[in-house]
C-alpha cells in the first residue's frame, strides 16, 4: 500500500536585474563554453549585416550586450572578416569590440550592474569616437554619414535590448504597450535587417524569419498583429537592400489573409499564408528575386507548421499584449482587489500588535500593587511611608495579611482590600479573555475576507485574452435570434479554453439546445449547454468549451444501525464544464444533530465554490462559522475534491476526514491527513494534495464508517471490469462495506461513498 505524500514547496527568492548582474554565479566550464560559442555565432552572423549596402554596427551591439563574453563576440567577428576579407570595412566595428573586450578584462566590474542608459552611452561614445577618427581619412560623404547614423542606431539598439532584458528578468510578464512596444519593434527590425544580409543558397534568412513572425503575430492578435508585423518586416527588408524590397510589399496582405484562418489551426494558417503570398508574388511579375522569395515563403510556412505549440506558449508567456478596454478593465479590477487584500492584511498585523500591547500592559500590574494602591489611596502618611520604607514592607506582606508588622494605620482594612482586588483582577482577566477571543475572531474574519478578495482577483486574472472578434460574432448571433440588449464577451482562460458570457435584457425564453448549437457553428467551437442566471431583469448565459476529460460520478449511502438519519452529507457541485467539486462531510455524533452540522457545512461550501472562492478559503470560513454557533460545541469533517477537466488535475482538501483513495492500473494510493475537523480550533489548517489524472483513474471519497478491508477491492473491480460505471462500482463497494461491518459488530456507523471515474475524450488543441 503506497501512501501519497507531498513535499513542502521550497521558497524561491526572485532577485532583481541589478542583483543578478552584481552577483554573477560561477558558470560551469561546459556552460561557459556553450555561451561563448553562441555569442561568437551571433556576432559572426551580425558581421554580415548591411544597412542600405553599408556594413551595420550590430556586431558592436552584440559585444556591448555580451558583457564578460565580449571576447567571444570579437572572435566571431574576426573569423567572419577573415572568411570574407572585410577587415577594412569592419575597422570601426573591430576597434569598438576590442575596446569593450579590454574594458571587461581589465575592469571586471564594468559589465556588472550596468543599466541600459550607461551601456548605450558607452556604445555611442566609443563608436562615434572611432568613426570620427576614421572619417578624417575618408573622402566619401556617404560613408561619413552612414558611420554616424550606424553609431547612433547601434547605441539605441543596445539601450532597447538592455531595457527589455531588464524587464523580462523581473518576476512579472512584460506588457507590450507604450515604450516597451517601441523597443521590441526596434529589436525586431534590427534582427530582420541583419538576417536579410545572410544568404544561404536560394534562401534568405531575414525573409524566412519575417515570414515566420507574421503568422505568429496573426495567431496571437489576428488582423492587427499581422498588419503591424507585416509593415515592420517590409520596412526592415527595405532598409537592408532595395532590391529585396520589390517582392516584400505583399507580406502584410498575406498576413491579414492568414489571420482569418487562425481558428482552424496552424496548418490552415500556414497554407493560407503560403497560397496568398504566392498568388500576390505572381501578380508582381517575374524578376530575378521571384523564385528566391517563393522559396523563402515555403520554407517559413513549413517551419511555422513544424514548430510545437509549447514553443509559442513558452515564448509568449514572458509578454502580456495589452488589448482593448475589456482586458484593461479585467486587469484593473484584479489589481484593485489585490490592493484591498493587502490593506486588510496590514490591518490584521496592526490588530496583532494592539493585542500584544494590551496583554503586556495588563500583565505588568501585580496583585500586590493593586492592593497597595487601594490600601494607600488617600492616606495622609503615604509620602512618609515611601520615604522610610514602610510602603515596601506593606506591599511585601499584604498578601500574607500581616501589615501590622510594619505599623500600617489601615491594617484593619486589609481583608476587604484583598477581596476587592482579587475580584477586580478576576473580572479584568475574564474581560481580557473575552476581548482577546473577540479580537482573534475578528482577526480570523479579516483573514477570510483577505482570502476572498485574493480568490476573486485570481479568478479575474485567469482570463488571458478577450477575443473581440468572436465577442462581436456572438453578439450578432443573439441579435439575429431576436434577443434585445445583448452584451457578449468571449475570452480564453489559462488552459487556452474558450468561454462565452452573454447578457440579455429580461428573462430567457428559448430552447437552450438549439441556441447552443447555433453558437457553436458561429464561433466554430464545441460548447456545453449554458448555465443560466436571472436577476433584476437581466439574464446571464455562460457557455464553456467542452473539456477533454470527463468525470462519471456515483455514490452510495447507508444509515447506521441506531440512526434516524445519516450524519453524513454529500454534494456534487458543477461550477462549470471544466470545474467540478465532490464534497463530503461527516458531522460529529449521530442523527439529526450530526446531519445539521454536515449539511450546513456543505450547503455553505457549495454556494461559495460557485462564487469562485477557493477550497482553502471555504474551509477557513466554515471553521469560523462552526465556532460561533449559539448552542453547544459542534464540528464536522470536510473532504473536498476538485476536478479540473481541462488540465486533467485533481486537488484534495481534507480537514479531519477519513482517507481518500486513487485507483490506477489495479493499485490503490492512500491519501490520508493529519488535520482536525472544522470547528474545534480558532485556526485549523487543512491538508492539501494534488495529482495528475489519466484515462481510467478512479477517485474515491469515504466516510469513517466504511472499513478499509471493503474499500481495497475497488482497484481490483475497476481493473477487472474497465467498462463498469461509477454508480455500479459505488454500489458494489458499498454493499461489501455494509456486509463486512455487520459481520464484525451489531452497531454500525453511517457509510457514505463517492466514486469518480475519469475518462479522456480527445486531444486538446492549444490556442
Amino acid at each position: 500500500m503506497n501512501k501519497l505524500k507531498t513535499k513542502p514547496t521550497p521558497k524561491v527568492k526572485i532577485s532583481s536585474y541589478t542583483e543578478k548582474a552584481t552577483a554573477i554565479p560561477k558558470t560551469p566550464a561546459g556552460g561557459y563554453a556553450l555561451r561563448c560559442f553562441f555569442t561568437a555565432l551571433i556576432s559572426f552572423t551580425a558581421t554580415f549585416g548591411k544597412m542600405v549596402g553599408f556594413p551595420s554596427f550590430m556586431n558592436v551591439a552584440v559585444a556591448a550586450l555580451a558583457g564578460r563574453y565580449s571576447a567571444a563576440a570579437l572572435l566571431g567577428t574576426a573569423i567572419s572578416c577573415a572568411a570574407t576579407g572585410s577587415f577594412d570595412s569592419q575597422a570601426v566595428q573591430l576597434g569598438a569590440m576590442l575596446i569593450f573586450t579590454a574594458l571587461n578584462i581589465f575592469f571586471p566590474d564594468f559589465s556588472k550592474g550596468s543599466n541600459p542608459i550607461r551601456l548605450s552611452l558607452y556604445t555611442a561614445g566609443i563608436t562615434l569616437l572611432l568613426s570620427t577618427l576614421t572619417n578624417v581619412v575618408s573622402t566619401s560623404s556617404f560613408t561619413v554619414s552612414m558611420r554616424m547614423i550606424s553609431s547612433l542606431l547601434c547605441a539605441c539598439t543596445v539601450y532597447a535590448a538592455a531595457f527589455i532584458y531588464q524587464a523580462v528578468q523581473s518576476s512579472n510578464p512584460l506588457k507590450i504597450s507604450g515604450l516597451n512596444a517601441v523597443y521590441l519593434c526596434m529589436i525586431y527590425m534590427m534582427a530582420t535587417v541583419t538576417l536579410c544580409s545572410c544568404q544561404i543558397g536560394i534562401f534568405n534568412l531575414g525573409r524566412i524569419f519575417a515570414c515566420i513572425a507574421i503568422p505568429i503575430a496573426a495567431k496571437k492578435r489576428r488582423s492587427a498583429g499581422a498588419a503591424v508585423m507585416g509593415a515592420l518586416s517590409t520596412i526592415s527588408i527595405t532598409m537592408c537592400s532595395s532590391s529585396l524590397a520589390v517582392n516584400t510589399m505583399l507580406l502584410a496582405a498575406a498576413g491579414l489573409i492568414c489571420s482569418a484562418f487562425a481558428d482552424l489551426g496552424r496548418v490552415a494558417m500556414a497554407l493560407a499564408f503560403m497560397i496568398s503570398a504566392s498568388a500576390a508574388l505572381a501578380t508582381t511579375g517575374l524578376n530575378g528575386d521571384t523564385f528566391n522569395m517563393l522559396s523563402d515563403i515555403i520554407a517559413a510556412s513549413v517551419i511555422f507548421t513544424a514548430l510545437p505549440s509549447s514553443f509559442f506558449n513558452r515564448a509568449l508567456s514572458c509578454f502580456i499584449i495589452v488589448g482593448g478596454a475589456a482586458d484593461s478593465a479585467s486587469q484593473t479590477a484584479s489589481s484593485r482587489l489585490s490592493f484591498a487584500a493587502m490593506t486588510i492584511s496590514d490591518i490584521r498585523q496592526k490588530l496583532i500588535a494592539v493585542t500584544d500591547t494590551v496583554e503586556a500592559r495588563a500583565e505588568s500590574i501585580t496583585l500586590s500593587e493593586r492592593i497597595m494602591e487601594q490600601l494607600c489611596d488617600g492616606c495622609r502618611l503615604y509620602d512618609e511611608c515611601r520615604k522610610n520604607g514602610c510602603a515596601k514592607g506593606v506591599q511585601a506582606n499584604c498578601l500574607k495579611k500581616d501589615c501590622r508588622a510594619v505599623g500600617c494605620i489601615r491594617a484593619d482594612e486589609l481583608d476587604e482590600a484583598v477581596k476587592c482586588c482579587i475580584q477586580r483582577e478576576l473580572d479584568e482577566r475574564a474581560e481580557a479573555m473575552r476581548m482577546r477571543e473577540m479580537r482573534e475572531l475578528f482577526h480570523e474574519q479579516l483573514g477570510s475576507m483577505s482570502d476572498l478578495l485574493n480568490d476573486i482577483s485570481c479568478r479575474l486574472s485567469r482570463r488571458r485574452e478577450i477575443d473581440v472578434k468572436l465577442s462581436s460574432s456572438a453578439k450578432a448571433y443573439f441579435e439575429r435570434e431576436g434577443f434585445t440588449g445583448v452584451r457578449a464577451c468571449v475570452y480564453i482562460d489559462e488552459n487556452f479554453s474558450r468561454h462565452a458570457e452573454i447578457y440579455l435584457s429580461g428573462g430567457f425564453e428559448g430552447e437552450a439546445l438549439s441556441l447552443t448549437a447555433g453558437l457553436c457553428r458561429t464561433l466554430e467551437c464545441d460548447f456545453e449547454l449554458p448555465g443560466i442566471t436571472c436577476a433584476d431583469r437581466l439574464t446571464k448565459l455562460e457557455f464553456d468549451e467542452k473539456p477533454p476529460f470527463s468525470a462519471d460520478f456515483g455514490s452510495y449511502a447507508a444509515l447506521g444501525s441506531q440512526a434516524s438519519c445519516s450524519g453524513d452529507a454529500l454534494e456534487n457541485v458543477g461550477c462549470s464544464a471544466g470545474e467540478r467539486y465532490i464534497l463530503l462531510s461527516d458531522g460529529m455524533g449521530s442523527g439529526k444533530r450530526a446531519r445539521l452540522d454536515s449539511a450546513m457545512s456543505l450547503s455553505l461550501a457549495a454556494h461559495m465554490l460557485h462564487s469562485g472562492i477557493s477550497m482553502a478559503t471555504v474551509q477557513r470560513i466554515i471553521n469560523s462559522v462552526m465556532r460561533v454557533k449559539d448552542w453547544e460545541e459542534s464540528f464536522a469533517t470536510l473532504d473536498f475534491l476538485k476536478l479540473d477537466l481541462f488540465s486533467g488535475r485533481a486537488e484534495f482538501l481534507k480537514s479531519g476526514a477519513a482517507p481518500a483513495y486513487l485507483c490506477r492500473d489495479g493499485s490503490m494510493i492512500k491519501i490520508d491527513c493529519d488535520s482536525y475537523p472544522a470547528g474545534i480550533f480558532t485556526s485549523s489548517s487543512p491538508d492539501l494534495f494534488s495529482c495528475k489524472l489519466f484515462d481510467g483513474d478512479i477517485l474515491m471519497l469515504a466516510s469513517d464508517g466504511a472499513p478499509f478491508e471493503a474499500l481495497e477491492c475497488a482497484a481490483q473491480i475497476a481493473y477487472d471490469s474497465p467498462d463498469i460505471g461509477a454508480d455500479s462500482l459505488a454500489y458494489a463497494i458499498g454493499s461489501r462495506c455494509v456486509s463486512l461491518v455487520s459481520e464484525k459488530t451489531q452497531k454500525t456507523d453511517d457509510i457514505t461513498l463517492a466514486i469518480v471515474k475519469i475518462s479522456y475524450k480527445k486531444d486538446k488543441n492549444s490556442v
